[in-house]
């Protein structure tokens, strides 16, 4: 059997079930329903070709040529799409809900699975995506210098069992011009945002704590009514002691290799100054990773510190502590949160 099913439904039993995506790589590559299984009808050359047809001669020769194609790929297609199964179900979908996902659909209904077929494809399902950066959300957001352990602040608050979002971990980036360092993951603009939409859709209703990142990060973007409400959010501005942080820093960053730093140096020499600049590569061939750190933490410092500034400050509030100490911080924001009138408990909404 096979059932057609808005985009909103889909995303939900996408959770419970193996959803095939029989777009080809390069679609899939671009970006694609999270924890989706690349299972393409045509590789990249074999859509263009089929394509071009369509646009050229026309649709009966296109679906001839299709029909050519897939042939003798049903086969081994239907024996793995048997294999993906779970519970005799599972999900398929392409881009616009056309022939693509109804043929694979079709194929694997005929041996008794109950298929799921996204309505409007993934096109659909991009819209949903968007729709979902647009609700009210209760953003809490934890603010501090480079180096302040906001990462594993908000780990930690989400081992608590709190709500969190995670920005950097959607995006495979640190949100500086040494973001990228140590990553190996690419993820492109969609996939950043199907990530963070298929996050807001669980927490819906929930308070959420995220990092006060700034809205570029590499090459991604954070959508813009994401930002705005991020940027009216509050901010729990955790201060620790510089020791801390330079320490922090070298365990995330000191194994990363020199070619890789200098290049994230070079990105920002304009700002940083010529002779700083100079410093910090003296410093890092040195192998003298303290004195780097604390070079670049003098930068940063600044540039969070105005950011910062244009926040109203009624809605900042500062926690200094002696150390860093997971427990301490994360006990100490949940409570300000909950004197603020944020309700920390199952419903987790604004009072």
């Amino acid at each position: 059997m096979v059932k057609k099913i808005e985009a909103a439904e889909f995303v939900q039993i996408s959770r419970e079930l193996p959803v095939l995506d029989v777009r080809s790589p390069g679609e899939f590559k671009q970006g694609h329903v999270p924890g989706a299984i690349s299972f393409p009808l045509f590789d990249d050359t074999e859509r263009a070709e089929v394509g071009t047809l369509y646009k050229q001669v026309g649709q009966v020769q296109a679906v001839e040529r299709g029909l050519e194609i897939v042939g003798g790929k049903m086969r081994g297609m239907f024996a793995e799409g048997l294999a993906h199964a779970k519970n005799g179900k599972l999900m398929v979908h392409c881009w616009r809900g056309g022939k693509r996902s109804e043929s694979v659909a079709n194929l694997l209904a005929v041996a008794g699975l109950e298929v799921y077929l996204l309505n409007g494809g993934y096109k659909s399902y991009r819209r949903w995506v968007l729709e979902q950066f647009l609700p009210k959300q209760n953003f809490l957001v934890i603010g501090g210098l480079t180096g302040t352990g906001k990462t594993r602040i908000l780990h930690h608050l989400g081992m608590m069992g709190q709500a969190i979002l995670d920005i950097e971990g959607h995006a495979a980036h640190r949100g500086s011009a040494f973001g990228r360092l140590g990553q190996t993951v690419y993820v492109s603009p969609q996939q950043f945002e199907n990530g963070m939409a298929n996050d807001l859709a669980v927490l819906n209703g929930r308070s959420i704590w995220i990092e006060d990142e700034s809205r570029v990060l590499g090459s991604l973007i954070l959508p813009q009514a994401f930002w705005d409400q991020k940027q009216a959010a509050p901010v729990f501005y955790v201060e620790i002691p510089d020791e801390d942080r330079v320490r922090m820093l070298l365990e995330d960053y000191g194994s990363v290799d020199h070619a890789g730093v200098a290049a994230s140096i070079a990105k920002i020499t304009e700002n940083l100054g010529g002779l700083r600049a100079r410093q910090a590569l003296d410093a890092l061939e040195a192998n003298d990773g303290e004195a780097l750190t604390r070079m670049l933490l003098a930068y940063y410092d600044k540039l969070y510190r105005n950011s910062l500034s244009v926040k109203s400050q009624e809605n900042v509030h500062h926690l200094k502590f002696e150390r860093f100490d997971l427990g301490e911080i994360s006990q100490a924001l949940m409570e300000k949160a909950t004197e603020l009138g944020y309700a920390l408990g199952p419903t987790l909404t604004h009072i």
